[in-house]
C-alpha cells in the first residue's frame, strides 16, 4: 500500500506518514539531528535548510502534561499553514524515554514523555507566514513525580544547555504552559521560575507569558499564577484540543458540531496569531550574557581552586622546612654514633745482618737503632788493604829501582844493611839486596809489607768511624723517646721493638637508629621542600594564565 499523500506541496518530501485516526492524517517532521548530548540529556533538531534570516525563540516550561508537545505541535501546524478542512496534521515525533524498571507504557503515560531538553529549528520556507526562523525549546515536566532531585537536575541541565550547547544569543519568550482549567498552587512553578531569573537575570519577566491550554472556556489559571506572585505580561488561550479533533462529519445531526470545531479553530488560529506578533516585536533577554557569567563564574571558581591549591602547597613547603630543622637537629645530635678507639701493640723485628739495637727493658722500648757491628766491617778493611798492597809495591819498586846502582857503594855506610833491616823486621827475614836479586822483586816484597801496613791502618780507621757510640756523652740517663733509664741497663740486641698501632670502631646501635633515622627525614623533608617549590611555579603560572584569559 502506498504512503498517503500530503496536501500541502511545499513540505512534500519533508515528512513520514505516521497513522491516521478520525479521518486526520498524522505526518512527523523529518528533523535532523544536529546535537545528542547523553550525558545532559539534550538534544537539538532542525527541520528545513539553514538559512542566515534572524531567529525568534521560545523557551516552554510547564509540568507534566501540561500540553507542552500539543503547543509545539500547534505551532508547527501554523507557521506551515495547515488550515481546518485539510485533511492531515504535522507532529514532533515524541521520544519516550523509560526511566524505570517494568513499568512499561503506564509509566510513561503518567510521567515525562521525555527526559531530554529538546531544541527545535524551524526554519523559514516557502508559505510560511513570517520572514523568520524560529526556534522552540521543550524542557521536561516540571512538578514531576520523582521529586525535587529530579527537578534541580532539570535546572542544572538547563543552565547547561543555555550556556554550552544550544548556541543561541538570546531569548525573546518564556512560556509558562498550564492547563486552563488548572486551579492547583502554583507556588512550585513560581520557585521554579526564580531560578530561571538567576539564570538569566531581571528582565525575565518582560519576555514570560502565560500559555492556557486546552482553553475551551475561560481559563481560571492566571488567576492562580497571580495569586502565587508570579509575573507574566500576557496570557494566551490555545484550544488545542481541537488540532486532531474529528470534523468530517455526515449526517446533518453534527453539522453544529463541526461549526463548533470551525470555531474554536478560527479562536486558536487568532492567539497563535497574536503571540507571534507579539514575539516579533518583543524584547530580548541576551543568553550571551549568561554564558559570559557561567565562563567568569566557572574561571572565579578555577581560580580559587588555583589559589587555594597554592596557599597548601605554601604551608606545606613551610611544614616540611619545620621538619628538615627538626631532623638537621636530630643528625647533629646523634652524629657520635661511632666512636674510634686506637690499640698500640708491641712486636720484635729482626734488625739487618751487621747491626744491633740498643733495648730498654724497662721501657720496653728501642731506644737506638740501627748501630753497626762493634769491630766494623772486615770486607771494608780488605778492600782498602788491597789498595794500600798495590800502592806500596808500586812505591817500593819505584824506591828499590831508584837506589839498586849504589847498593854496593851504600854497603861501606850501612845503606844496604838499613834497606835489609826494614826488609827484615817488615817480613820477619833476613833479605839481602844483591847483585843476583832484582831490584823488582825487592821492591814487590817491599810494597806488599807497605800494603799490609796499609790494611792494618785502613781497618783501624773504619772501626773508630762505624763503631757504637749509644753510651759516649750520654751519662746516667738515656734520654731517648723519654727513657730515664741508664744506657749501662740497656740490652744490645738483634731484634728492635716496634709499636704498631690499630684503629678500632665502637657503634652505639640506639644512636645510630636516631642518626639514620633523621638523615633519611631530613633528605625526605628536602625532596618535598625541592617537589614543593616546582608546583608552586607551576601553579602560578596557571593563576597568572587564568587571569590572562
Amino acid at each position: 500500500m502506498d504512503e498517503p499523500q500530503v496536501n500541502i506541496s511545499h513540505l512534500e518530501g519533508q515528512l513520514t506518514y505516521h497513522s491516521e485516526q478520525n479521518g486526520l492524517k498524522r505526518f512527523l517532521i523529518k528533523t535532523n539531528v544536529e546535537l545528542r548530548n547523553e550525558e545532559n540529556c539534550t538534544q537539538i533538531l532542525s527541520f528545513g535548510t539553514p538559512n542566515d534570516l534572524p531567529v525568534k525563540c521560545v523557551l516552554l516550561l510547564g509540568e507534566t502534561g501540561a500540553g507542552k508537545t500539543t503547543v509545539i505541535n500547534g505551532v508547527i501546524n501554523y507557521l506551515y499553514g495547515v488550515g481546518f478542512d485539510d485533511d492531515c496534521r504535522l507532529c514532533v515525533k515524541e521520544e519516550l524515554v523509560s526511566t524505570g524498571p517494568a513499568t512499561g507504557s503506564e509509566r510513561m503515560k503518567t510521567e515525562s514523555q521525555t527526559d531530554y531538553i529538546s531544541k527545535y529549528i524551524l526554519y523559514h520556507q516557502q508559505g510560511m507566514k513570517y520572514e523568520c526562523n524560529f526556534v522552540v525549546i521543550d524542557t521536561p515536566g516540571l512538578a514531576d513525580t520523582r521529586g525535587t532531585q529530579h527537578q534541580n537536575s532539570i535546572m542544572k541541565h538547563l543552565e547547561e544547555f543555555l550556556t554550552t550547547d544550544c548556541n543561541i544569543d538570546s531569548l525573546h519568550c518564556i512560556g509558562l504552559v498550564a492547563k486552563a482549567s488548572t486551579n492547583r498552587d502554583f507556588t512550585f512553578q513560581k520557585e521554579i521560575l526564580k531560578e530561571v531569573i538567576i539564570l538569566l537575570g531581571n528582565n525575565v519577566p518582560e519576555i514570560t507569558n502565560l500559555f492556557a491550554t486546552f482553553a475551551v472556556e475561560k481559563p481560571v489559571v492566571d488567576q492562580i499564577v497571580r495569586n502565587a506572585g508570579v509575573k507574566f505580561m500576557k496570557m494566551f488561550e490555545f484550544d488545542n484540543g481541537v488540532l486532531f479533533a474529528p470534523h468530517r462529519l455526515s449526517d446533518s445531526a453534527r453539522k453544529k458540531d463541526r461549526r463548533v470545531l470551525e470555531y474554536r479553530w478560527e479562536n486558536m488560529q487568532e492567539q497563535y496569531e497574536t503571540f507571534f506578533t507579539a514575539l516579533m516585536n518583543a524584547p530580548t533577554v541576551s543568553v550571551q550574557i549568561l554564558r559570559e557569567k557561567k565562563l567568569l563564574q566557572k574561571s572565579l571558581k578555577e581560580l580559587k581552586l588555583h589559589v587555594e591549591e597554592l596557599a597548601r602547597l605554601l604551608t606545606e613547603i613551610e611544614t616540611n622546612k619545620k621538619k628538615l630543622i627538626k631532623y638537621e637537629l636530630q643528625e647533629l645530635r646523634n652524629r657520635d654514633w661511632q666512636q674510634e678507639r686506637r690499640i698500640t701493640s708491641k712486636e720484635r723485628l729482626e734488625v739487618p745482618e751487621g747491626f744491633h739495637a740498643h733495648n730498654c727493658p724497662e721501657c720496653d722500648q728501642t731506644c737506638m737503632f740501627p748501630c753497626p757491628p762493634d769491630k766494623g766491617n772486615q770486607n771494608e778493611g780488605m778492600i782498602g788493604g788491597g789498595v794500600g798492597v798495590v800502592s806500596g809495591s808500586a812505591v817500593g819498586a819505584a824506591a828499590t829501582q831508584a837506589t839498586t846502582s849504589s847498593i854496593a857503594a851504600a854497603s861501606s855506610s850501612g845503606m844496604a844493611s838499613s834497606v835489609g833491616g826494614l826488609v827484615t823486621r817488615v817480613l820477619g827475614g833476613s833479605v839481602a839486596a844483591t847483585a843476583s836479586i832484582p831490584s823488582v822483586l825487592v821492591g814487590g816484597v817491599a810494597g806488599i809489607a807497605i800494603g799490609s801496613m796499609a790494611v792494618a791502618a785502613c781497618s783501624a780507621m773504619m772501626t773508630r768511624t762505624k763503631s757504637c757510640n749509644f753510651s759516649n756523652g750520654r751519662g746516667d740517663v738515656c734520654g731517648e723517646r723519654g727513657c730515664l733509664c741508664s744506657p749501662s741497663q740497656h740490652l744490645t740486641e738483634k731484634e728492635r721493638i716496634v709499636e704498631p698501632v690499630s684503629v678500632e670502631y665502637e657503634i652505639n646501635d640506639e644512636l645510630k637508629e636516631l642518626y639514620d633515622v633523621a638523615v633519611s627525614k631530613k633528605n625526605d623533608a628536602m625532596a618535598k621542600i625541592d617537589s614543593g617549590w616546582q608546583k608552586v611555579i607551576l601553579k602560578k603560572r596557571q593563576v597568572t594564565f587564568g587571569l590572562v584569559l
